[in-house]
């Protein structure tokens, strides 16, 4: 798809996750014009250690920890969801604005988000600048079973002390047989990557998209995600959040450019 600026209007969008993230994008696109189909491709399932979870979370709540780290919405998804409440006195790093602004919905601050682009390996570089961790206290990191272990990693490495908490499975969710149908055949315009699982689950389900179809990833580590599972992506956030993603291709001239 060729889109001009403005030229969301009209487009139908994929967004490929549901819940509060999912709606969220659905009324963006829906004041920009768009028609959104949210049709999810991945979701949340308990991890296979249920045990070792609620024990973490139950020493969240508690306030054993003087930082929490999330690298991702869904986590915060899962802590609101088991009822978890964030004491004031533990503090939270969020990877990246998209993360920030989930804590804030679920009534929390957060203490740290790095500058630059949202990744493990900014935040947690960032973080460790000028900390001691004699000083700093526990940390407990909270992710799912397929996040690689970047922050828990360097964090042991400096000499934190640190706890991993594998909060959610990520599994995938069967497409609807006239959404895999509306893909193949170009009838959706543009399709919103935002995650490898994502890719992964589209690749499988759908197999190659359509000339026609704007791929549009969330940030570059997604794009070569993408293009590695055979994807040609057509634009690529700058800021690595789905807010500037949906913006940038509002505002895309007729020729286009990732």
């Amino acid at each position: 798809m060729t889109v001009a600026a403005g030229a969301l209007r009209g487009a139908r969008v994929l967004v490929p996750r549901s819940g509060a993230w999912g709606e969220r994008v659905r009324a963006d696109l829906r004041a920009r014009g768009a028609e959104p189909v949210v049709a999810p491709l991945i979701g949340s399932a308990p991890p296979r250690d249920i045990v070792a979870r609620d024990r973490s979370f139950a020493a969240l709540a508690a306030g054993e920890y003087a930082w929490l780290f999330v690298t991702s919405a869904a986590s915060i998804e899962q802590l609101r969801t088991h009822g978890v409440d964030v004491p004031a006195t533990t503090r939270i790093a969020a990877v990246g604005r998209a993360t920030a602004r989930a804590v804030a919905d679920a009534g929390w601050e957060v203490e740290f988000v790095p500058s630059g682009a949202a990744s493990a390996t900014a935040m947690i570089t960032q973080w460790c600048t000028g900390r001691d961790p004699r000083t700093t206290g526990r940390s407990l990191v909270v992710r799912s079973d397929l996040a690689q272990a970047v922050v828990s990693d360097e964090l042991e490495v400096r000499g934190f002390a640190v706890d991993v908490c594998i909060g959610y499975r990520t599994v995938g969710v069967d497409l609807d047989p006239q959404i895999v149908a509306d893909l193949r055949s170009g009838a959706i315009d543009v399709v919103l990557l935002t995650s490898l699982s994502v890719g992964r689950e589209l690749r499988r389900q759908v197999g190659p998209l359509p000339a026609r179809t704007l791929v549009a990833s969330i940030g570059p580590g997604t794009t070569r995600d993408g293009e590695g599972l055979g994807f040609t992506v057509g634009h690529t956030a700058r800021t690595q959040s789905i807010d500037a993603l949906i913006a940038e291709i509002d505002a895309r001239s007729p020729e286009g450019s990732s």
